[in-house]
């Protein structure tokens, strides 16, 4: 009699408690799979991008108001996806839905570009396919590339244009460099000192000016990369000693002194690419007689502990501390404009500064207005793998 009770219970439990609320739990479960869906398809329609829905035979069974907007032609419900979307033909739908796969491909729609994402729903046994009017994107990508073309084509006239140039130059300089040499050593003979500053300043300017295609020349190769160092064991004592004998002359003619100092008393080498600090110290020396008026430029050889120094000091207009910020930046001058008082093209000090970093060196300024500007170049001695551990 019990167990008769028992079954009863449970059947009349099982009856009216679990089977309703399962039955509700299962209703439950399908209005928010209906509410789900019909949000999607509210966000599908109300997207400004193309939208679709296919199934795995491929057939559109969802397309929203602006994939209708670019196909206003084409009835797009019931239609194959392949005859809407050509690149489809190469995908495996069925694929993409089973393993839940995601593939992007762009295509050309009339006279735009859209971007579609393909994307496997297994859970609904769908694909859905979302479209990006990439237009703009392509045309700024190809204004880029044009403008890329463009830049490179500038630039290769520019390097044939200065090469071209100076060599136009440079050839009739070294003639007239040369003649100026021949002249001043017949006129020794002939006694016309008063001759020697014309021809002095004749070849000065002739120097001057070949200075200033070498700075166009080597601000292009740096900018192109194209400048290739060799690094050897430089003599720095040998070097400094020719470059201040080329600019001599241009002391004499501005009645400055030009001073070397060489406070090491033993051999000493440093190993860098020795035209690139031939550079930095020529502009260094250039600049320091161009801004000075009287007095004399210095130049110093020492030695600081491990590291080779060299000091060029002049008396010159000096630089404001907002100035020295910007001292290394290409076309730059404290005194800009045509009313400027120096000449120059403000390169040098940016040649400088890159040609110090190639050489994995340091370089430091120091500099008061009305007081002169000194120059700290630093390198270090006799190995170039110790020197390249060096922060510039």
């Amino acid at each position: 009699m019990m167990i008769v009770v028992i079954l009863a219970v449970t059947f009349i439990y099982y009856r009216y408690i679990i089977i309703p609320m399962k039955k509700r739990h299962l209703e439950s479960e399908k209005n928010i799979r209906l509410e789900q869906a019909e949000l999607m398809a509210l966000f599908a329609s109300l997207s400004p991008d193309p939208v679709f829905r296919i199934d795995e035979s491929g057939t559109i069974i969802l397309a929203n108001n602006s994939a209708h907007k670019i196909f206003p032609d084409k009835i797009l419900l019931g239609d194959q996806a392949e005859n809407i979307i050509p690149f489809l033909k190469s995908y495996d739908i069925k694929d993409i839905i089973t393993h839940d796969r995601t593939k992007s491909d762009t295509t050309l729609i009339g006279n735009s570009y859209f971007q579609f994402i393909v994307e496997g729903v297994s859970k609904f046994n769908v694909c859905q396919i979302y479209g990006r009017n990439i237009t703009e994107l392509k045309n700024t990508e190809k204004n880029l590339k044009e403008a890329l073309i463009k830049s490179e084509e500038v630039k290769r006239l520019k390097e044939f244009f200065l090469a071209q140039i100076s060599h136009e130059i440079r050839s009739p300089l070294n003639v007239i460099v040369g003649y100026v040499d021949f002249l001043t050593e017949e006129l020794k003979e002939e006694k016309r000192d008063e001759l020697s500053p014309i021809l002095r300043s004749i070849k000065n300017n002739s120097k001057r000016l070949y200075r200033t295609f070498d700075l166009l020349l080597n601000m292009s190769q740096i900018q192109t990369s194209k400048y290739d160092p060799h690094f050897e064991s430089v003599d720095p004592v040998a070097l400094l000693k020719t470059i201040q004998s080329d600019f001599l002359s241009f002391a004499e003619e501005k009645k400055l002194k030009l001073n070397f100092t060489n406070t090491i008393q033993e051999d000493v080498t440093v190993v860098v690419d020795h035209y690139s600090l031939s550079q930095v110290f020529v502009n260094l020396i250039d600049n320091a007689i161009k801004y000075t008026k009287e007095g004399s430029i210095d130049i110093k050889l020492y030695r600081d502990n491990s590291n080779i120094c060299v000091d060029i000091a002049d008396a010159g207009k000096g630089m404001s501390k907002d100035f020295i910020d910007n001292l290394f930046t290409p076309f730059t001058q404290e005194d800009m404009g045509y009313t400027r008082k120096y000449e120059g093209t403000g390169l040098g000090l940016a040649i400088v500064k890159s040609f110090i970093d190639l050489n994995k060196a340091k370089i430091k300024v120091s500099s008061e207005p009305n007081k002169g500007t000194k120059f700290t170049v630093i390198l270090k001695g006799d190995k170039y793998g110790e020197r390249s551990r060096i922060k510039t």
